[in-house]
């Protein structure tokens, strides 16, 4: 991972549910946004996530995200992941995607992990295209369902990713929102051995048991994120995540014997309305 990359985004956490739910806490707003040809918001923080993916130690790092809107297109940074919305919609979302997987650096604090070696970050891109379905129990409220695929341009694992998710928003008040996140996560064997087999040599320098990691399912995850409208244009917000390694990815030694399967993230933020 680059320090210099990694010090300004948010990592491991399911991205849709910061920049997403934050637009509901504006909820007595909507109307008059939706009026105008342009708007966007920012967001700002601080962010505690695993040092690596299946690390056991966390890191602190500063929150930034922010989002451009025109009628229903859109363009997102939101953490590790950027997206835009091509098509002008209130119901159904596509566009490309670009995201981030941190490597591991020499400064990791396993020392076991720090021996098998650098990783370099991957950049990923690819698509998304997502369904919402507004109103569902009660006004205001709404009902996303994601999919995304990406693949790695930058040669470090050369292999794909994807990513289901189910969101579901609830303006609890016209100032107090709530947004809750599930999901699941797939990666393969590329990018499986890239990051969680080790080699025998590696095996060997490190302590660990040699390993051959397969793609497949590699995560199960859920999050919720808490937005407070404190005026017209600014809210707070504060969010928690939690992530599960399965299969392969979680049976690896640099998880189960130097990490920790669990992976949790947490954060708070302050934003503003434009």
């Amino acid at each position: 991972m680059k320090t210099s990359v990694k010090s300004f985004v948010i990592g491991f956490v399911t991205t849709a549910s910061v920049m997403m739910s934050f637009d509901t806490a504006f909820a007595q707003e909507t109307d008059a946004r939706e009026q105008d040809n342009f708007s966007g918001t920012i967001i700002t923080g601080v962010a505690s996530i695993p040092e690596y993916e299946g690390a056991n130690h966390q890191s602190i790092i500063p929150l930034v995200a922010g989002e451009l809107r025109w009628e229903n297109r859109y363009f997102a940074v939101d953490g590790i992941t950027a997206r835009a919305n091509v098509l002008n919609s209130r119901n159904f979302e596509f566009g490309p995607v670009a995201d981030i997987t941190f490597g591991r650096s020499k400064d990791v604090k396993s020392g076991s992990v720090r021996a098998l070696g650098l990783v370099d970050d991957a950049y990923q891109v690819g698509a998304f295209a997502a369904l919402k379905l507004p109103t569902l129990l009660t006004e205001g409220d709404e009902l996303r369902l994601s999919v995304q695929g990406t693949r790695d341009v930058s040669g470090v694992h050369e292999g794909w990713l994807g990513e289901v998710s189910l969101r579901y928003r609830l303006p609890v008040s016209s100032k107090f929102s709530l947004s809750a996140d599930a999901s699941v996560r797939f990666a393969d064997d590329k990018y499986a051995k890239t990051y969680f087999s080790i080699s025998t040599p590696g095996a060997e320098v490190s302590g660990l048991d040699a390993f051959e990691a397969e793609g497949g399912v590699k995560d199960l995850g859920a999050s919720l994120t808490a937005t407070y409208a404190l005026t017209d244009r600014w809210a707070i917000l504060a969010f928690g995540g939690y992530r599960r390694l399965v299969g392969d990815f979680g049976n690896s030694p640099v998880v189960s014997d130097a990490g920790d399967q669990n992976q949790l993230t947490a954060g708070i933020g302050i934003g503003f309305n434009f």
